[in-house]
């Protein structure tokens, strides 16, 4: 599951940056980055951020065989950080992957280091840590259904792309029930949205039961009730109106990952305006 993004997405977030921004100021240069126990992150401010104005954050977590730096440096998660004028945090995965339950890693406990992260990044910098939410791409999308349900009162939202909980799928998650907006494509062969069994003998999930564990009183969905365009999502809010947002995004692509999409899913959860109209499709 290597989180590759599309030359064509990388471009667009070169243009979307848009003329007359500040830099971004990375805050943890270097290889390695900052160093807490059991590993790295890096981190890239909007700006030169003033003392006393701290930033809501998106901490993205990278695919299998990705790493913090890749993250860090990636055009269009840097751009959509521009964008929004928020901080960028890059958690570095031990053995390229996440040892999340289910995973067949076992470098170290994920949740511990997850909370070390954003521990350190709230001492040392001016984020403001009621206001980050999690994100990550295949393996790094399962680890944040991973802390949805382990770890929801770190984060505002969760916002995972192509990656559910593996097997065996947890009995319940703690509450109360996050904010979270997952996006998948419906062509996704690698990390299917029924999930697969892998050779190794370890099993991905299947999402629409990782929805009803993570709510179990989510409206329950199938494939059939999206209408899916070409280039376009099709959502659907499965929590009640007036509750925090649930929702199921579905595109006609396979195992492929938009800023756009991460986008969206912050201006829904965390403020701001909405996507346009003509690039999206909304029941609710």
């Amino acid at each position: 599951m290597i989180s590759r993004w599309p030359l064509w997405l990388a471009l667009a977030g070169l243009v979307l940056a848009g003329p007359g921004r500040a830099d971004p100021v990375e805050a943890c240069p270097g290889e390695r980055g900052c160093q807490v126990e059991g590993g790295h992150y890096r981190l890239i401010l909007p700006d030169a951020t003033p003392a006393g104005a701290p930033r809501a954050a998106l901490m993205f977590f990278h695919g299998w065989q990705g790493s913090a730096e890749e993250t860090a440096a990636d055009p269009g998660l840097r751009a959509l950080a521009t964008r929004l004028g928020i901080a960028l945090i890059a958690p570095d995965g031990a053995g390229r992957t996440w040892s999340y339950p289910g995973s067949p890693g076992r470098h170290r406990d994920e949740f511990a280091f997850a909370g070390r992260v954003l521990d350190d990044v709230a001492a040392r910098f001016p984020v403001d840590s009621s206001r980050i939410m999690a994100s990550g791409f295949s393996q790094g999308g399962s680890m944040v259904w991973s802390l949805a349900c382990r770890m929801p009162g770190r984060f505002r939202a969760f916002a995972p792309v192509a990656g559910a909980f593996w097997e065996p799928l947890p009995a319940s998650c703690a509450g109360p029930r996050p904010a979270l907006i997952h996006t998948h494509g419906t062509a996704d062969g690698t990390v299917p949205l029924a999930g697969r069994a892998l050779r190794s003998g370890f099993r991905q999930g299947d999402v629409f039961r990782s929805l009803a564990i993570l709510d179990p009183q989510a409206t329950a969905v199938t494939v059939a009730d999206f209408t899916t365009m070409p280039d376009a999502l099709s959502c659907q809010r499965l929590s009640a109106a007036g509750t925090t947002p649930l929702e199921l995004c579905l595109h006609p692509g396979g195992h492929v990952v938009d800023p756009a999409w991460i986008e969206r899913a912050w201006r829904l959860t965390m403020g701001g305006e909405g996507p346009r109209a003509d690039h999206l499709s909304v029941k609710r």
